[in-house]
């Protein structure tokens, strides 16, 4: 077990990754629906199904990925591998994405928006489930887990940024925004950039994290992956922050998918305005808020902390995007500043994870990260596929029209209470389940304590 302290430039390099990892999430919750629907053609709901089985399809690979990865016996490590394969596997498939061919039927566009985005859900689950667990295995000492993930979010946001602002920055450089040859021109070259991203970004992790890797011993008996899949499963402590954690993803699911239609049709706003003076200071300020929530967690405990945060995302969210007035920026601008700051407790989150895994390592004397962290992507996905397929039935339902430059105020209203009370509500609900869990900060301490004492044992045996 990793107790010293680990060197900036390998918290950094094994971030780095979440940059690609993140570019492509942002850039296809962002854009992917409104360009399939707008510039494609493709139908509100049978995009919606499309990204939905897609996202389902992740949702079921990801623990099997995260056994496989457990499993893995190589020179290069567990987990190591994978992160290299699947860079490289995702930056081809985005390129695929947002390219196209030209389609006359409704079946022939929803067969290969189905295809390709299964093919990048694919490698995401290649890439994503190892390089998480990882992050988990770097260090066993709790507050460098906390520095690591805190990286890991640092350049998730980096990517963020990339994924999200590339595009519309594109868009602007080639004047008119509403040109649909200009929007297919800036989706494509931020395709190639974003794809760019994730392969150099994997490389660079899988070199410098060389040597922290380490392939464990084989086991006399291997536990059947169902068998192993549902123990998970029984572990109620896990299962409280895991559900804890997916009520919270299906609203931050709405706010990205409907957050371009409800800034242009309900406020006004053009896509750049948007992306530039309101997205990018939320991700800015998120990104600086990374050392303080960090801080704070050393001093007082991880459990608080990430309550706080989320609760107070969400009680912004419910309150002040309904009130919005229209064609007005500092607003929303403002809100931007505040719910930055909240939405950087999310970090806590993916530490509190490992807090669990040396739980049932303590309790099962099995190290199972991979496991344990492939079943909560598994469970981030089906959120973000529930997400993803309601906002297209919603577009639907609200009276939304595809391929129409100005919406009724009614659509601007109805858009405005899904990504206000809609979205908040799922930020509080999932804030108060957390109150539940029942692994505090001194219990975990006492729980490393005795692994290390038993890792000891073993090591003078």
């Amino acid at each position: 077990m990793n107790q010293t302290k680990l060197k900036l430039p390998v918290k950094m390099g094994y971030g780095l990754a979440e940059t690609g990892i993140t570019a492509v999430q942002l850039f296809t919750q962002i854009y992917l629906l409104k360009y399939y629907t707008e510039i494609v053609g493709l139908n509100s709901s049978l995009a919606g199904i499309a990204l939905s089985i897609s996202v389902l399809w992740d949702a079921v690979s990801d623990p099997l990925m995260g056994r496989i990865s457990d499993h893995t016996h190589s020179k290069w490590g567990r987990r190591r591998p994978y992160i290299l394969l699947g860079g490289i596997l995702l930056s081809l498939a985005v390129l695929l994405l947002f390219s196209p061919p030209h389609l006359t039927t409704q079946i022939g566009k929803f067969s290969y928006l189905l295809s390709v985005y299964l093919f990048v859900n694919t490698a995401m689950t290649i890439i994503s489930v190892p390089h998480i667990a990882l992050g988990g295995e770097l260090s066993f000492e709790r507050n460098e887990r906390t520095s690591v993930f805190g990286w890991r979010l640092f350049f998730s946001n980096i990517g963020m940024l990339v994924g999200m602002i590339v595009p519309a920055a594109i868009l602007q450089s080639l004047g008119d925004e509403s040109s649909k040859e200009n929007i297919i021109l800036s989706r494509t070259t931020a395709g190639e950039i974003v794809s760019l991203v994730i392969l150099v970004s994997s490389i660079i992790t899988f070199l410098v994290t060389k040597g922290k890797d380490r392939t464990k011993e084989k086991p006399e008996r291997t536990i059947p992956f169902f068998k192993a899949f549902l123990s998970v499963l029984k572990n109620k402590m896990f299962l409280i922050l895991l559900f804890a954690f997916i009520i919270a993803t299906i609203g931050r699911t709405f706010n990205s998918a409907i957050a371009l239609y409800y800034y242009e049709y309900r406020l006004g706003l053009k896509e750049s305005l948007v992306v530039i003076n309101i997205l990018l200071p939320f991700f800015l300020v998120l990104l600086l808020s990374i050392g303080f929530w960090v801080w704070i967690a050393k001093k007082i405990g991880k459990k608080i902390p990430a309550f706080l945060g989320v609760f107070g995302l969400g009680v912004l969210t419910v309150i002040v995007y309904p009130l919005f007035p229209y064609g007005e920026l500092r607003p929303p601008l403002i809100a931007a500043f505040v719910g930055g700051i909240c939405a950087g407790s999310i970090l806590i989150m993916d530490s509190i994870l490992t807090d669990v895994v040396d739980y049932d390592e303590f309790k099962t004397g099995e190290k199972r990260e991979g496991l344990y962290f492939g079943i909560w992507k598994m469970g981030v996905k089906f959120s973000q596929a529930f997400g993803i397929a309601i906002t297209g039935f919603l577009l639907d339902i609200i009276g939304f029209q595809n391929g129409v430059s100005t919406q009724s105020q009614e659509v601007g209203f109805r858009l405005a209470m899904i990504f206000g009370p809609g979205v908040g509500f799922f930020f509080i609900l999932g804030s108060l389940l957390f109150l539940f869990f029942p692994l505090s900060d001194d219990k975990h301490i006492q729980v490393q304590r005795i692994l290390l004492k038993r890792n000891q044992k073993r090591t003078k045996v």
